[in-house]
């Protein structure tokens, strides 16, 4: 059982992945950054976005559903995939869907993301509560972690005048320069 949640994991981070990146017309960093008002660069975006996020988040999937760095490790990393799962979920689909950015890669997929949120809290909620603060810290970071995504590129347009650019307007379609540079 354990390695069909594990595998559900991988294919779940991939396909969400996958859908960020192809999106429709745009790759999601291409949207956050049209959102914020930054150029963010091809090569940088995908090593970053897709790659690095898939790798990432594969490992913390890994770690939570095997508990091979140890039961402290394992109840936060699941914690940490619990609020991940919510955190991109709210904050970087429906919510930017919602005030009216679309459309929005891997917004489709957020299902399956929602699908192993509640897994885990069905399934795995007496683990979660052998150590509540490793779950919870885990929760928060989770969750955190997509929460900075924005304001950290809103950082970094203030700080790259090079990189600076006309924000997306909710409502209206995404800039020229983020479709097509």
């Amino acid at each position: 059982m354990l390695g069909l949640v594990l595998a559900a994991d991988i294919a779940f981070t991939g396909i969400h992945v996958w859908q960020e990146w192809k999106g429709e017309k745009f790759p999601l960093y291409r949207a956050f950054g049209a959102i914020v008002g930054y150029w963010f660069p091809r090569r940088n975006g995908f090593a970053l976005f897709t790659v690095g996020l898939a790798i990432f988040l594969w490992l913390i999937g890994f770690t939570a559903y095997t508990g091979w760095l140890g039961m402290w490790l394992g109840i936060g990393a699941l914690g940490f995939m619990l609020g991940a799962r919510v955190g991109d979920s709210i904050i970087s689909h429906w919510r930017l869907h919602l005030v009216g950015y679309r459309p929005n890669p891997g917004l489709s997929s957020t299902v399956l993301y929602v699908f192993e949120a509640l897994l885990i809290v069905v399934c795995f909620r007496r683990g979660l509560s052998f150590n509540l603060v490793a779950a919870a810290a885990g929760v928060i970071f989770g969750f955190l972690s997509f929460l900075v995504v924005l304001p950290f590129m809103a950082f970094l347009r203030n700080h790259k005048a090079s990189s600076q650019r006309a924000r997306w307007i909710p409502g209206k379609q995404i800039p020229d320069w983020a479709v097509t540079t």
